[in-house]
C-alpha cells in the first residue's frame, strides 16, 4: 500500500485593497489578545512553579532546627572546619540545674597497699609521712543476686482453732520466684533503660546470673500495673487541679493500631494516658472539663477547645518555622521572619531578666501591650503590600491565638515554651523505637503508669527504682 501525500494546505487569496484596514485592524486585534493569553499564562505557571520549588525546598531541607521533626532525622553530615561552631559555655542550660559529683560518701572497704622491698634494688624501704594516695573504686560484686529458700510450716492454734502460715517477707509474692528488688531493677531497665524484654532477659541472666523465661518476665511486668495503680489515680487527680500545666501528645501502636499518649506536666508530677484519638475530648479526660489552670501547649487544633484560666502557646515551633523562612526564595518570607525575630527575643530576654531579678513583676507585665501592639503593627503592615503564603499562614496563627503568645510576661511562672512536655515524651518516643509499640492493652496502660511514675519521681527527687520496690511491697 502505498501513502499518498498530504495535498498542500491552500491559504485564501486576500486582496488588501479590497479588504481595507479594518480587515487588518480586525487581525491585529485577535493577535493583541492572543498574546496577552499567553503571557498571563506564562505567569501563571512561573507563579506555580516557583511555587513548587519553594515546596521542594522546604520540604528536602527540613531538619530539626527548622521544623518539629527529631534530630535523628537530620541524618550524619561531615562538619565544615572553615565554619567551626563557637564553643558552648561551660556548664548548664538557662534554668537547667547543674549536677557535682562530690565523691560516694562512704567506704565498705579499705585496702593498705604496703611495699617492703624495693621494686628496683630489692633494698629495704622506709614509709614516708606524707605522699600518701587515695582512691575510692566502685566495683561490682562476683555475685549480685542471692537465692533464698523462705520455709513457712502450718500452724494451729488450739484456742481459738486458727490455722494458717506466716507471713511472706516484705517484696515476696506467693507462687512467684523474683523478689520485689530484683523486680523492681528489671522494670527500670525495660522503661528507665529502654530495654527490650530479650536485652532485659539477657542482662538478668549473664549479669545478675538468675535464670528467667519470658512468662516470668511477662509476670513481673503485670506486678508493675498492679502496683502502680494506687498512686497514678491521685497524680490524675492533682494534675486537673489549679496551676501551670504543659501537654503534648505522640503516637503509640497497640497491636499494630495507632493510638496516642498523651502527657500532662505539673512541678510536681507527671501524668501520661492512652486513648484511642487525637481528638478534644482526650484533652478534655486528662485535664478535666472545668480546668481552671494555665495550659501551656502547642498550636494543635485540640487544646484550643479545651477550658482555661489562660494559655500559652509555645515559641519554639514558631521560631523553627520562623527560621526556614529565613532562607526562603521570596522576600516577603524573609522581611516577616527578620520582623518578628526582634519580638521574641525581646519577650525572652525580659522573662530571663525577671527571674534574674533585673526585672521586677511590674515592668515585665507593662512590657506585654507593647510587643503584643508591635507584633500586630507587623502582621497589619507588609512592606510590599502582601505577606507570602507562608509568612500569611503564620500571620494568621498569630491572630487565631492572639491573647496566648504573651501570657509568660504576665505569669512569670509560666515558660514560653512547651519543653517539659517535650522532655516528658522523648523517653516514650524512645521507648516507642525500640519495642515498636504494645501487643496488649495491659502493657500500653503499663507504659503510660510506668512513664508516669518515672518522671515523677524525678520531679520529686526520689530514687525510682527503691520507690517501685516499696509499690511493689504494698501491692504484695
Amino acid at each position: 500500500m502505498t501513502i499518498q501525500p498530504r495535498p498542500e494546505p491552500t491559504l485564501p487569496e486576500i486582496d488588501p485593497e479590497e479588504q481595507g484596514a479594518r480587515y487588518w485592524y480586525e487581525r491585529y486585534g485577535e493577535q493583541r489578545a492572543e498574546t496577552e493569553q499567553l503571557r498571563q499564562r506564562v505567569k501563571e505557571l512561573e507563579e506555580q512553579f516557583e511555587g513548587l520549588t519553594e515546596k521542594r525546598r522546604k520540604l528536602s531541607g527540613r531538619t530539626s532546627e527548622t521544623s518539629s521533626q527529631p534530630p535523628s532525622s537530620d541524618g550524619v553530615k561531615k562538619p565544615n572546619r572553615d565554619q567551626q561552631k563557637p564553643q558552648r559555655k561551660r556548664g548548664p542550660k538557662y534554668n537547667h540545674p547543674g549536677t557535682t559529683r562530690n565523691g560516694f560518701g562512704w567506704m565498705d572497704h579499705a585496702v593498705l597497699f604496703e611495699v617492703e622491698r624495693c621494686p628496683v634494688c630489692g633494698g629495704e624501704v622506709e614509709r614516708q609521712p606524707q605522699g600518701t594516695q587515695r582512691q575510692p573504686v566502685a566495683e561490682l560484686v562476683p555475685k549480685l543476686v542471692e537465692v533464698w529458700e523462705y520455709e513457712r510450716p502450718r500452724y494451729r492454734c488450739p484456742a481459738c482453732e486458727w490455722q494458717g502460715y506466716p507471713d511472706w517477707p516484705i517484696g515476696c509474692r506467693e507462687g512467684f520466684s523474683y523478689g520485689g528488688r530484683l523486680s523492681s531493677g528489671v522494670g527500670w531497665l525495660g522503661y528507665g533503660g529502654n530495654l527490650s524484654w530479650s536485652k532485659q532477659r539477657y542482662v538478668v541472666e549473664s549479669i545478675f546470673g538468675v535464670p528467667m523465661s519470658q512468662g516470668s518476665l511477662a509476670k513481673v511486668h503485670q506486678w508493675f500495673c498492679a502496683a502502680l495503680h494506687p498512686p497514678y489515680e491521685p497524680w490524675w487527680r492533682w494534675i486537673q487541679q489549679p496551676g501551670v500545666r504543659c501537654v503534648d501528645e505522640t503516637s503509640y501502636r497497640v497491636n499494630g493500631v495507632n493510638h496516642w499518649i498523651w502527657i500532662a506536666v505539673a512541678p510536681e508530677c507527671c501524668v501520661l494516658f492512652l486513648a484511642p484519638t487525637r481528638s478534644s475530648a482526650e484533652v478534655k479526660t486528662l485535664l478535666g472539663e472545668d480546668f481552671a489552670g494555665i495550659l501551656s501547649s502547642d498550636d494543635w487544633s485540640a487544646y484550643g477547645l479545651q477550658s482555661a484560666g489562660a494559655k500559652q502557646k509555645c515559641w519554639a515551633h514558631l521560631e523553627r518555622e520562623l527560621k526556614a523562612l529565613t532562607t526562603s526564595r521570596f522576600p516577603e518570607n524573609r522581611e516577616f521572619a527578620h520582623r518578628i525575630f526582634p519580638i521574641i527575643h525581646t519577650a525572652r530576654q525580659a522573662h530571663r531578666d525577671s527571674h534574674q531579678g533585673q526585672l521586677s513583676l511590674a515592668e515585665l507585665q507593662a512590657l506585654r501591650p507593647i510587643l503584643e501592639a508591635e507584633l500586630a503593627y507587623v502582621l497589619e503592615h507588609p512592606q510590599t503590600g502582601r505577606w507570602a503564603t507562608d509568612s500569611q499562614g503564620l500571620a494568621n496563627r498569630f491572630r487565631r491565638h492572639g491573647s496566648d503568645w504573651f501570657t509568660f510576661l504576665t505569669h512569670p511562672e509560666v515558660k514560653p515554651d512547651n519543653n517539659e512536655a517535650e522532655r516528658g515524651l522523648r523517653p516514650v518516643v524512645i521507648h516507642r523505637k525500640v519495642s515498636g509499640g504494645a501487643r496488649s492493652d495491659w502493657g500500653a496502660q503499663l507504659v503510660a503508669m510506668m512513664f508516669s511514675f518515672l518522671e515523677s519521681m524525678r520531679r520529686q527527687g526520689k530514687n525510682a527504682v527503691d520507690h517501685l520496690f516499696e509499690l511493689i511491697a504494698a501491692s504484695g
